[in-house]
């Protein structure tokens, strides 16, 4: 009886290893996929990418190879598109085509511009997906898992800096634009605050006089710098 026991249990764990043999080798022998690295990008655009004359900004995403490292390079392609969750959609420039170079691993890093939005606060005022162009002709990957087949890129604005100096009088972000707009360069840059706050002052009064509207705090009060 103990001998049949044993030849019963035997066989049934030949028949675990036997299954699970059959799926490793269905695994590492499926065509080659590619995955994104994540499911959500976020970039914080701060008071430095403000003052910058040149309009976009460079980001990246990784991507993962799912099963074996490739022997070769491999192409792959990316779109733009919507996510209802956004207000508003980023302006992204992506190249025709990435090419997977990095043999020797399964994940690779790869850049893309996007012009950065208007100064806005918010944290779903822009957003969109970038996702796996599948029916581009010059994608050479299979599809790989759904839920890695697009990553959200979301972009926000946070330009209040870490320290304020006081002699600005209260911080607002309205103020601070129109200070970066008037000295090309932002509040950890100031090398003589009496002059620069002078220079501001007489921006600010010339702005008014030539019958522009005063310009409103977040709480609707007009700026001052005292």
């Amino acid at each position: 009886m103990k001998r049949i026991i044993y030849f019963a249990l035997l066989i049934l764990i030949s028949g675990v290893y036997m299954g699970c043999s059959e799926n490793e080798i269905e695994l590492y022998n499926q065509t080659p996929r590619i995955n994104f690295y994540g499911n959500t990008h976020l970039r914080i655009l701060i008071d430095t990418d403000y003052v910058k004359k040149e309009p976009y900004s460079v980001d990246s995403f990784t991507v993962q190879i799912q099963g074996d490292l490739l022997k070769e390079s491999r192409d792959f392609c990316v779109k733009v598109t919507p996510n209802s969750n956004y207000k508003n959609s980023v302006d992204v420039l992506l190249n025709d085509k990435y090419t997977y170079t990095s043999l020797d691993t399964i994940h690779q890093v790869f850049y893309f511009r996007f012009t950065r939005p208007e100064m806005k606060k918010g944290k779903n005022l822009y957003g969109c997906n970038l996702e796996f162009d599948l029916d581009n002709s010059a994608h050479k990957f299979d599809k790989g898992l759904v839920e890695k087949n697009q990553i959200i890129f979301s972009v926000r604005w946070e330009i209040e800096p870490d320290e304020w100096d006081r002699e600005w009088g209260d911080y607002s972000d309205a103020k601070y634009m129109f200070m970066m707009d008037i000295l090309g360069h932002t509040s950890e840059d100031v090398e003589d605050i009496d002059a620069d706050k002078a220079k501001v002052v007489d921006a600010y009064a010339n702005y008014k006089a030539e019958g522009n509207p005063p310009i409103l705090d977040e709480d609707g009060n007009e700026i001052s710098f005292e």
